[in-house]
């Protein structure tokens, strides 16, 4: 039972892909090796054990396997495991566990994959500040990692950090193009909180709204729709979310330190 409760501690925190391991402190990492042993994890990769900017924590980074790498947080007795985030309120909030992993590459920023095509984004749903960094997802409406990554995304634009624009990549058959249809014609027509309401609930509150679009404006978005999803095929796309930043294609649901990470960096990510 103790075996099974750490390993669902350690898989609700962060999923991510292998790297070269890096060293870590000798002494500390004998003690949480020891530490899981005794809840019966012996196969757990210490990858680093790093001392938190609170007195009697460490950061430990493991990696299990197939499971991916994870951050959690341990005492310096190493009697008790604490799962969840540790948030700095002075970086406003940021997740010292996700940042600490980035800096010392546990944490690999994903590389992405570049694409040498011509990406048209006229007509598209697009918020934030124009002159900010462009983040592009191509997404479909019934992905709930799309969900998960659009939360993130339209955060950063209201924040403006980003210039985020939507895109569609629909492989849910017609009722998932129904409503990314639906969705645009209200973005067009300038409401944006019932476009967001449309989005997140899947189109749940569509019969609460009255939807006017005209037989052209139709049209004009099914050709929108066609023209994103010739896009997605000719860059190869492998699924959704895939955000498309300074000329590369990135599949799958990224966090917002990895973003942030790879705005900085001007998307190269790291080897």
């Amino acid at each position: 039972m103790k075996k099974r409760l750490l390993l669902a501690v350690l898989l609700s925190l962060f999923v991510m892909a292998p790297v070269v391991s890096h060293g870590a402190r000798k002494p500390a990492v004998t003690k949480v090796r020891s530490a899981l042993k005794k809840l019966g994890i012996s196969n757990a990769k210490i990858l680093g054990v790093e001392s938190a900017p609170i007195k009697n924590l460490y950061l430990v980074y493991v990696d299990l396997g197939r499971n991916g790498r994870r951050g959690f947080i341990i005492t310096r007795d190493t009697k008790y495991v604490i799962s969840g985030r540790l948030l700095d309120v002075g970086k406003k909030g940021a997740d010292l566990i996700m940042e600490t992993g980035i800096d010392k590459g546990y944490f690999p920023l994903p590389r992405g994959k570049a694409v040498n095509i011509r990406i048209s984004t006229t007509g598209s749903p697009a918020f934030g500040p124009a002159k900010a960094p462009e983040v592009i997802i191509y997404y479909d409406p019934f992905c709930p990692f799309s969900l998960r990554e659009l939360r993130v995304l339209r955060a950063m634009a209201n924040e403006g950090k980003i210039h985020l624009v939507l895109k569609y990549f629909i492989f849910n058959g017609p009722n998932a193009r129904r409503l990314a249809r639906d969705s645009i014609c209200l973005y067009q027509q300038g409401r944006t909180r019932e476009f967001w309401a449309m989005v997140f609930t899947k189109g749940a509150i569509a019969k609460r709204l009255k939807l006017l679009c005209k037989e052209n404006q139709v049209e004009l978005i099914e050709l929108l729709l066609t023209r994103d999803g010739e896009e997605a095929r000719k860059m190869k796309l492998k699924g959704t979310p895939s955000l498309y930043i300074n000329g590369k294609v990135y599949t799958g649901f990224i966090n917002r330190p990895m973003l942030e990470r790879l705005l900085l960096t001007g998307g190269r990510g790291q080897r």
